[in-house]
């Protein structure tokens, strides 16, 4: 397996298990101050978290195989990404879309910007998957 396909692997893993477990702890009921305060304590903390790890084993990964750490992207890879950042954006305009009718539906600001962030880890989770099935099936 290609560098670049261990470290969309484990980008992939590290954002669906951490905001899985964000979504699980907060679903909906964080309407005071403190559940709000808690709610932003653990955003901080996943994002220190998601840093720490892809660090480490980037780094690792890098230690493990220099020359394929080290090689430029190539035609193959540049497309790959191009192709995929287009998917990714068309996620995160129709997730905003209904992000925005959700908005004038309701008037809970809590709930509303838990929509935004979901619509935004969704499409996030589209582009290493989809990074993933292209160097897998060769596209």
């Amino acid at each position: 397996m290609a560098f670049r396909e261990k470290i969309d692997w484990l980008s992939f893993a590290v954002i669906l298990l951490g905001f899985s477990a964000y979504f699980w702890i907060f679903p909906y009921d964080v309407g005071s101050r403190e559940g709000m305060a808690a709610q932003a304590g653990l955003l901080i903390a996943l994002a220190i978290i998601f840093t720490i790890v892809m660090t480490i084993a980037a780094t690792l990964f890098a230690v493990m195989r220099p020359r394929d750490a080290n090689a430029p992207t190539d035609e193959r890879d540049r497309n790959i990404t191009r192709r995929v950042s287009g998917f990714a954006y068309y996620v995160l305009i129709a997730g905003l879309a209904g992000c925005f009718a959700l908005a004038h539906i309701t008037r809970d600001l809590v709930l509303v910007l838990n929509a935004v962030l979901a619509a935004a880890v969704v499409a996030e989770l589209v582009r290493p998957g989809l990074q993933i099935r292209f160097y897998r099936t060769g596209a």
